[in-house]
């Protein structure tokens, strides 16, 4: 269950659904969900597994990733590392949360200023 915080934050986002939110939905206390969403919580009991997984709508399997143990199936090794420094640092979470707000015409504005802020960077190194 190495992965269950980055499973249990995909259907969190999918969902559209907030840690306080889930925790009243699957009458779990909000600092055990918050504990889960962050990695802290590897192992949770299984009443709360099961809770989790009834409000998300998914399989104990799916929630859990036993379909596949050494990666979650939506992901492949290279996205599931980005999640996990997403997930780790707050600057990056609230960057790439207002990205999934914007236009596509201002994604693309923002990769390109992200794009020249790196080569801008790499000519002074």
């Amino acid at each position: 269950m190495e992965n269950l915080s980055l499973t249990f934050n995909f259907y969190k986002k999918k969902l559209k659904l907030t840690n306080d939110k889930i925790a009243k939905l699957a009458d779990v206390p909000v600092q055990t969900i918050e504990r889960i969403s962050s990695g802290r919580t590897k192992n949770p009991n299984l009443k709360t597994l099961k809770a989790l997984a009834d409000v998300f709508e998914c399989s104990l399997d799916d929630l859990m990733n036993l379909r596949d143990t050494t990666k979650p199936y939506y992901f492949d090794e290279t996205t599931a590392k980005i999640a996990q420094m997403i997930q780790g640092n707050e600057t990056l979470k609230t960057l790439f949360d207002t990205m999934l707000f914007l236009t596509n015409e201002n994604q693309q504005a923002v990769t390109g200023l992200a794009e020249r802020l790196k080569n801008l960077q790499e000519q002074t190194v």
